[in-house]
């Protein structure tokens, strides 16, 4: 029950954390991240500004692009741990390579099922993909350390003396 209410919980925090931490540091130091992250950054910004310089009541404005970022976040760092978290409870997986690979695939995959085209992707694209892949596989590896590390052991019983 412990692990349910807190272990989980705090596990799938501390994992949403370090990819959020390592999606950072790929956006700073890896050039194709950079690019678009510098870019989307910057044309985000100038346009938000100008929404709320034209706007009467920048109040709303504002509150949408909050939301619309925190979608963002939500998909590409808090629906993959979780979704993955939730199945792995349920059907009793608690491998490594089950997390690792199935957090990075799911985490890779958001842009391309959002999309919904069924088309070729570009080097970037992939390239972008590949850094999702790894961010959801750095959720996986932080998750499976605090929560799956140890639970295929038997918990010891204590004896009565």
């Amino acid at each position: 029950m412990i692990r349910w209410l807190l272990l989980i919980p705090f596990a799938l925090l501390i994992a949403i954390g370090a990819s959020g931490t390592f999606l950072l540091i790929a956006s700073i130091v890896d050039p194709v991240m950079n690019m678009l992250t510098g870019d989307t950054v910057f044309v985000g910004f100038w346009s938000l500004l100008d929404a709320v310089f034209s706007a009467d009541d920048p109040g709303p404005v504002v509150t949408d692009a909050f939301l619309a970022v925190g979608r963002i976040v939500f998909t590409l760092l808090v629906f993959p741990p979780l979704m993955i978290a939730i199945v792995s409870e349920v059907l009793g997986m608690r491998s490594l390579l089950w997390y690792t690979l199935a957090t990075g695939i799911l985490t890779a995959a958001v842009p391309w099922i959002l999309r919904g085209a069924a088309r070729v992707g570009s080097p970037a694209e992939l390239h972008v993909s590949l850094v999702l892949g790894l961010t959801g596989a750095v959720a996986g590896l932080v998750y499976w350390a605090i929560v799956g590390r140890n639970s295929d052991r038997p918990v010891p019983i204590a004896k009565n003396q």
